[in-house]
């Protein structure tokens, strides 16, 4: 009671009551009329010279959002919403941004965005916790130096961890805000956004997503928009989703107005956001896609800018969000284009999300990227270990192959939607390769990669991706690197003398040497295809014969072998 009284003294002390505009004055009158008649007396005694026609800061002091105290939980989202009926032009194109300060000198500058109803907002994703506070800017006087308040409090989410980071201890892996280390197993599935655009209950999306994330896979590749496949041309059936049912612009995709949004696609981008956040899901967004028929704003104009800072403003404050310049970025020629969006989206995104480009082979090569991005991300469909050693080597950062196989539907090999596709056997022996070089990998199936979507399939794959996962997420992957002269045949990673994983394509006996290890190790062999684990005993220093499981067969198999009682 003490803090509204004295918030409606200042209410009728700071600001003249005309000034407020669209507020209904005898709303607050009515409501807090007692209140008001204290203030007066108050005010009388102190002298006739402090009018009542004076309001408010207080308005805000005295709101029980204030009073009560807004928590907001860390690495949560969180919208705070500004009205104002100011008619001036495109609202799209109205500058609107907010200053936001947090504990330990933290200083975000936010952009925001129009969602409208005369509404703007900021979105904002507290990084610590305690007292935060924001100063809104904008060109309108209405949306200008507002002012809000609130309190970062614990995320009680066991699956949020904060942002993704390249870890700085082992740079060629990822780590979140909180510690907590990330093995990336993605799953491609560019046309997610475009299920459920009329079931904001998200019917659909909700359990694919918890099936995919019940088999291992944490991060998902997906378009901010996409229009059509050139393989898939047209609608060919129920499951065909492109074209979409909605567009990111007003108009159509032939004649697009870019200058004003299509609040119900960003809606709906927001809530499909939002659900892989609240699972854990990390959100590998290909902000522009140079094959699947899009027409996209002319390069580096008014317009263009405008499309990146409004995925920025609506989508950096999720902590799961990294952001990829392109799909096919290799079909766009202009480097100063490239290079000048990268440069664009780091100094827009207050919140530093990592950066990536998809497919761009020549420009990686000859380090035009260094310095820009956080990690590389490309297709090799060959020499998959070899390459990857190749771009490790190359450079300090994590590389991820997001395209290295197709798996195929459960007909057969001519059961696809695009020209290639492999068994799935084959796909997870790829992946194999590729991890073992001390990469990471993206998991494709053919009828939900692209624009033919059949979330109910459960291909055989999605148990093989999950068997990679439970491996490695027993061991400290992090630490490990690709090792020779350890084994006689396969591939090693291998941490100095505490933890060595071998894989060999195909089982058959090899020879295994440890030097400099004091005491046993621990061995236990591994099936990738049936998760299938057996132990191998004892390993002690020096030449040791290995013969896989003869049941088993002649599949591809693991062996991993650790300090005891690791």
């Amino acid at each position: 009671m003490e803090t509204r009284l004295w918030g409606f003294t200042a209410l009728y002390y700071v600001l003249p009551l005309e000034l407020h505009a669209g507020y209904d004055s005898s709303n607050l009158e009515n409501e807090f009329k007692p209140i008001i008649t204290e203030c007066q007396r108050k005010i009388a005694k102190r002298g006739q010279h402090m009018r009542l026609r004076m309001i408010v800061i207080a308005l805000y002091l005295c709101s029980p959002a204030v009073a009560a105290g807004l928590d907001v939980p860390g690495w949560q989202p969180h919208d705070f919403e500004f009205a104002s009926k100011e008619s001036r032009g495109n609202p799209f194109e109205v500058s609107f941004s907010a200053q936001v300060r947090g504990p330990n000198g933290t200083k975000l500058f936010v952009p925001g965005f129009y969602d409208g109803n005369g509404t703007w907002k900021v979105r904002i994703s507290p990084t610590a916790e305690g007292e935060w506070s924001l100063t809104t800017r904008s060109t309108l006087s209405e949306l200008n130096e507002q002012e809000r308040t609130f309190i970062c409090v614990a995320n009680p989410s066991k699956n949020i961890h904060g942002g993704l980071r390249v870890d700085p201890q082992y740079p060629h892996q990822f780590i979140f805000e909180d510690g907590t280390h990330f093995f990336p197993m993605g799953y491609e599935c560019d046309w997610l956004w475009a299920l459920d655009m009329s079931d904001p209950d998200l019917k659909t999306i909700d359990p694919f997503l918890d099936k995919i994330g019940s088999y291992g896979f944490n991060f998902i590749i997906l378009n901010a928009y996409a229009y059509d496949t050139t393989w898939r041309k047209g609608k060919t059936g129920d499951d065909d989703y492109g074209p979409p049912a909605l567009i990111p612009w007003e108009g159509s995709n032939e004649r697009p107005d870019y200058s004003k949004f299509n609040l119900a696609y960003w809606r709906h981008y927001d809530r499909v956001v939002d659900a892989m956040y609240r699972r854990g899901i990390v959100a590998h967004i290909l902000m522009r896609v140079y094959n699947k028929m899009v027409n996209w704003p002319a390069n580096g104009g008014p317009e263009d800018d405008l499309y990146f800072r409004w995925l920025i403003a609506r989508y950096s404050a999720y902590p799961n969000v990294t952001w990829d310049l392109a799909k096919e970025a290799n079909n766009e020629k202009d480097l100063n284009y490239k290079i000048g969006r990268l440069r664009f989206i780091r100094a827009n995104d207050p919140y530093r999300r990592p950066l990536t480009v998809h497919d761009d082979h020549a420009t990686y090569d000859q380090g035009a990227y260094n310095g820009l991005l956080d990690y590389r991300s490309d297709q090799q469909h060959d020499n998959w270990r070899a390459t990857m050693l190749d771009h490790l080597q190359s450079n300090a950062w994590p590389v991820i192959n997001t395209e290295f196989g197709y798996e195929y539907g459960a007909k057969g090999p001519r059961d696809k939607t695009y020209s290639r596709a492999q068994s799935a056997e084959e796909v997870c022996r790829r992946a194999w390769e590729v991890y073992m070089a001390g990469g990471f990998g993206v998991y494709y199936y053919t009828y939900t990669a692209w624009d033919i979507i059949r979330p109910n399939d459960t291909p055989p794959g999605y148990a093989y991706f999950k068997h990679l996962r439970e491996f490695f997420d027993a061991t400290a992957y992090w630490r490990m690197k690709p090792t020779e002269g350890i084994i006689s045949d396969g591939y090693c990673l291998a941490d100095a003398d505490r933890e060595w994983v071998v894989f060999l394509n195909a089982a058959k006996p090899f020879t295994l040497r440890i030097q400099g290890h004091s005491g046993s190790l621990k061995a236990e062999w591994f099936d990738p295809l049936t998760g299938q684990r057996q132990d191998a005993g004892a390993i002690a220093s020096g030449m040791t014969g290995m013969t896989p499981p003869a049941p088993w067969g002649n599949g591809p198999v693991a062996l991993h072998l650790s300090t005891i009682g690791q």
